[in-house]
């Protein structure tokens, strides 16, 4: 049976992307004026993506809208045209989100699927009527598996690919800056966030620790404060060890 009611993105693969950067520039809680403005665009066109990125956990919320950590990593890569984390983070979403996962799955039992037929059964899926705009959405899906690398055309057709890396718990290495406060539109692609060394010396030897953290790009939400605290508490200077005081020693020796 077709799965009911998922909601497909209403814009062209490329439109999606500028509104999901424009996302990434404007405060919390925005409107979809908000994020029209931005990029100048209708509000409309903005609202009719807003179903596919709440589905797909990029954007939260009611009437108004916030970025999830995820989205947020997502608009940055985007910003700065880091392809290899675009992938990455395109696949931890679609592993996170079911119906993305059988449509690659058709593909997959099929060995290989023509674009348009491909089209057509994301959105018979989707349980969305076959209209041009439905069809541009279900183009986008397309688009987006083929970003992730888990669709290849090949022959004309698109087959399914193994990634070089499991899709489950996708690995994003982070870097981030514990000594500065998180700026809103701060670069937060998966190779900009930057644990830095700490400097320890010793007895006029300097120790440097480079400290990596691996996590999800669901993880990222309070990562900051946590981190933070891990750097705050190996700062705090060691107590002094407190030295006993000697016992004099009260025996007497025996003369001979």
């Amino acid at each position: 049976m077709a799965d009911q009611g998922f909601p497909l993105p209403g814009s062209s693969y490329r439109e999606l992307i500028k509104i999901i950067q424009a996302y990434g520039k404007v405060p919390e809680n925005a409107v979809p004026a908000d994020v029209g403005r931005v990029i100048s665009i209708n509000e409309t066109i903005v609202s009719s993506n807003n179903g596919f990125l709440k589905a797909v956990s990029i954007i939260q919320g009611g009437k108004k809208k916030t970025m999830t950590s995820a989205g947020k990593a997502l608009a940055a890569a985007y910003e700065y045209d880091k392809q290899q984390e675009i992938a990455a983070l395109w696949r931890s979403i679609i592993d996170a989100t079911d119906f993305l996962q059988k449509v690659v799955a058709a593909v997959r039992i099929r060995k290989s699927m023509d674009e348009t037929s491909l089209e057509a059964h994301v959105a018979y899926s989707a349980g969305q009527p076959k209209t041009p705009r439905v069809l541009t959405g279900a183009g986008t899906v397309v688009e987006i598996l083929k970003t992730a690398g888990l669709l290849k055309k090949e022959g004309g057709s698109l087959v399914a690919m193994t990634p070089e890396s499991p899709q489950s718990g996708e690995i994003v290495e982070q870097r981030l800056v514990l000594g500065d406060t998180m700026r809103p539109h701060a670069d937060l692609s998966p190779s900009n966030l930057l644990f830095p060394p700490i400097n320890r010396s010793a007895s006029g030897a300097q120790l440097n620790i480079e400290v990596r953290i691996q996590c999800t790009p669901q993880d990222l939400d309070g990562l900051g404060k946590k981190l933070r605290r891990v750097l705050e508490e190996f700062n705090q200077p060691e107590p002094e060890e407190t030295v006993a005081p000697a016992v004099p020693d009260t025996r007497i020796e025996e003369s001979n």
